[in-house]
C-alpha cells in the first residue's frame, strides 16, 4: 500500500513539474535549460508511472510482450539522468554543453542498445511488475542488462553530484536550495543503484536477500523522483510569489509609463507590436504584467530612437529649472529629458524623420540592459513620463520650439 501511495505522489509531483516546464517552454522555446528540465520531468514521470504495478501489467497485456514496461521504465530513468547532466552542463558552459552532451548521448544509445538486446534474448515467460529482479536476477541476460543499466546510472549520478556540489558554491540561496534538491534526488538514485547492484550480486551468488527488494527499490525511486521534480515546482512557486509581491509596484509603473508611451505612439505608431484599440486610455494589466512592462519599455526605447537625438541645451535648461523648484537630481534629470522629448516629437512631426539608428541622447545607461533590469528601466522612464505633465517642462519645450 505504501509503495502504491509513493508511486502516485511521485507521479503527481512529476506531472505538476512537467506542466510548469511545458508552459515555460511555450513562452521561450529556444531556452536549452527549459528543454533539459522538460526531459527530466518527462523521464522521471514515465519511470515512476511505468513502474507502478497496474500500469506495468496493463502495458504488458496490450503489447503482448512480458516486462516490456520494465524496459521502458529503465529507459525513461536513463533519459532523466541524461537530461539532468545536460542541465548542469548548460548552467556551467552553454558553449561546451552541446559538444559534451553528444558524448553522453552516444553512451546512452550504446547502453540502451545492450539493454534492449539482452531483454529480447532473455525471452521472459511471464510479466513481473514487482518481483522482476527476484525472479529473473539470476539469468545471465538479465545480469548483463542490469550491469549496463546500473553502470550508466552510477556514472550519471556521480557526474550529477560532482557538478551540483561544484555549482552550489557560487549559487544564490534559492538556486542553492534547488540544486540541493536535485542532488538529493540524485543521491537516492545512487542509493537505488547500490541497492539493486547488491541484490543482483546476491542472486547471482545463489543467496536470498533478507529484506523485501521491491519495497526498498520502489521507495528509493519514489523519493528520487519526488525530490528531483519538486525542485522545479519550488522554483516556479518562488517565481509566482515574487510576481505577486511585485504586482502592485509593476502595475503602477505600467500605468506611469502610459503618458510617455502615448506621446511617442502618436508620433511613431509603428512602435506598438500589438496596437491597442484605445491607445489614449491608461489601462492596467492583470496577467503577464512582467512581460507587458518589458514590452512597453522596449516600445518606448524604439520610439526614442525614431524621434532622433535630444537637444542637450534644452535638457540642461529644464534640469536647471527643476533643481530651482526643489527637485532632487534624479527627477531633475528626468525633467530635462522630458522637455527634450517633447521638443523632439514636435520636430519629428514638422519635418522628415531622423534616421532611426541615431542616438536619442538620453542620459548614459549601463551598456547592456538585461531583461531582469526591467524594473529599474521602467522606474527611470516612469519619472520622465511623470515629468511630461509639469508646467515648467512644457514651457521649456515650447520656448525651444518657438526659438527653433
Amino acid at each position: 500500500m505504501l509503495v502504491a501511495i509513493g508511486h502516485v505522489v511521485a507521479a503527481l509531483v512529476a506531472v505538476a513539474a512537467l506542466i510548469v516546464k511545458l508552459g515555460a517552454l511555450v513562452r521561450d522555446p529556444k531556452d536549452q535549460k527549459i528543454w533539459a528540465s522538460v526531459g527530466i520531468c518527462l523521464g522521471c514521470g514515465l519511470a515512476v508511472t511505468l513502474g507502478w504495478a497496474p500500469v506495468h501489467s496493463f502495458i504488458d497485456q496490450i503489447s503482448g510482450v512480458p516486462n516490456l514496461a520494465k524496459l521502458a521504465e529503465h529507459g525513461s530513468a536513463l533519459l532523466a539522468a541524461t537530461a539532468i547532466q545536460f542541465l548542469f552542463l548548460h548552467l556551467g558552459d552553454p558553449l561546451k554543453a552541446r559538444r559534451q552532451i553528444r558524448r553522453r548521448l552516444v553512451l546512452l544509445a550504446v547502453v540502451f542498445t545492450v539493454m534492449a538486446t539482452m531483454f529480447w534474448a532473455a525471452d521472459f515467460p511471464a510479466s513481473e511488475p514487482l518481483h522482476f529482479a527476484e525472479r529473473y536476477g539470476d539469468l545471465p541476460e538479465v545480469g548483463v542488462y542490469m550491469l549496463a543499466f546500473l553502470l550508466y546510472l552510477a556514472v550519471s549520478v556521480a557526474d550529477i553530484l560532482r557538478m551540483s556540489l561544484g555549482y552550489a558554491r557560487y549559487a544564490g540561496t534559492r538556486l542553492k536550495v534547488v540544486m540541493r534538491l536535485l542532488s538529493g534526488g540524485a543521491g537516492f538514485g545512487g542509493a537505488y543503484v547500490g541497492h539493486k547492484a547488491f541484490f543482483i550480486a546476491l542472486k547471482l551468488a545463489g543467496l536470498s536477500a533478507p529484506w523485501p527488494e521491491p519495497v526498498a527499490s520502489q521507495t528509493l525511486v519514489s523519493l528520487s523522483v519526488s525530490l528531483t521534480c519538486s525542485s522545479f515546482v519550488l522554483a516556479t512557486v518562488w517565481k509566482a510569489v515574487d510576481g505577486l509581491r511585485a504586482w502592485p509596484r509593476r502595475s503602477e509603473a505600467y500605468r506611469q509609463l502610459h503618458a510617455l508611451w502615448f506621446l511617442l505612439y502618436q508620433a511613431v505608431p509603428t512602435i506598438a507590436l500589438h496596437p491597442p484599440r484605445r491607445p489614449h486610455r491608461a489601462r492596467g494589466a492583470a496577467w503577464g504584467l512582467g512581460q507587458r512592462l518589458y514590452r512597453r519599455c522596449v516600445e518606448i526605447g524604439d520610439g526614442l530612437q525614431a524621434i532622433g537625438p535630444l537637444d542637450p541645451r534644452l535638457k540642461a535648461v529644464a534640469r536647471h529649472r527643476a533643481v530651482e523648484a526643489g527637485w532632487d537630481l534624479e527627477r531633475a534629470v528626468a525633467a530635462g529629458e522630458a522637455a527634450a522629448i517633447l521638443s523632439a516629437v514636435h520636430r519629428q512631426r514638422q519635418g522628415p524623420p531622423v534616421h532611426p539608428e541615431e542616438d536619442p541622447g538620453l542620459e548614459q545607461r549601463p551598456p547592456m540592459i538585461e531583461r531582469v533590469d526591467v524594473d529599474a528601466d521602467a522606474r527611470r522612464l516612469g519619472m520622465i513620463s511623470a515629468a511630461l505633465r509639469e508646467p515648467f517642462v512644457r514651457q521649456a519645450a515650447a520656448e525651444a520650439v518657438d526659438v527653433g
